[in-house]
């Protein structure tokens, strides 16, 4: 298992508790591709451990939507501008969490809805497409990914009457 629990570099942060089905489904995912991956049982450790190791570059974050969310959205702000990129994982009830999801694809996340669908994302890491800015990742992948949102920012605001 590429797993590291310790201060090393890495590839990706799976946020989150092992007893979660989707934090072993990501590791899971992780560890078959060969990335590297630290898991954080929350958002503080995990942007600790981003500021460790800002010379480590890219890196991809995966968690669900409701703890990257904590904090005011502090990690979606960290995003922007960054060479990081987070996949959020969002299930139940959509309508409770829409300004969590509106907050993530505003910093340019991807939020999924079915965990499976995180397996591309994840072999786009794995295969080195890393290559250029997480920027530009974002942009390649977002035509491949584009269902995986739940909904755009313009259809929130339509629903919301903003």
């Amino acid at each position: 298992m590429k797993n590291s629990n310790s201060e090393q570099c890495f590839d990706a942060i799976v946020l989150g508790s092992v007893a979660d089905d989707f934090v072993r489904h990501a590791m899971d995912l992780l560890d078959e591709g060969g990335v590297e991956f630290t898991l954080c049982e929350d958002v503080y450790s995990a942007v600790a451990m981003l500021a460790k190791n800002d010379e480590a570059g890219n890196a991809l974050i995966i968690g669900r939507v409701e703890q990257l969310s904590r904090e005011e959205g502090y990690l979606f702000k960290k995003l922007q501008g960054s060479n990081l990129v987070c996949c959020c994982f969002a299930d139940g009830n959509l309508v409770r969490k829409q300004r969590q999801i509106l907050s993530a694809i505003q910093a340019g996340a991807f939020v999924i809805n079915d965990p499976a669908r995180m397996r591309e994302l994840i072999a786009k890491f794995s295969r080195g497409d890393w290559a250029c800015s997480a920027s530009e990742i974002k942009d390649k992948s977002s035509s491949a990914l584009d269902d995986e949102f739940i909904i755009t920012k313009a259809e929130m605001d339509a629903l919301l009457g903003g």
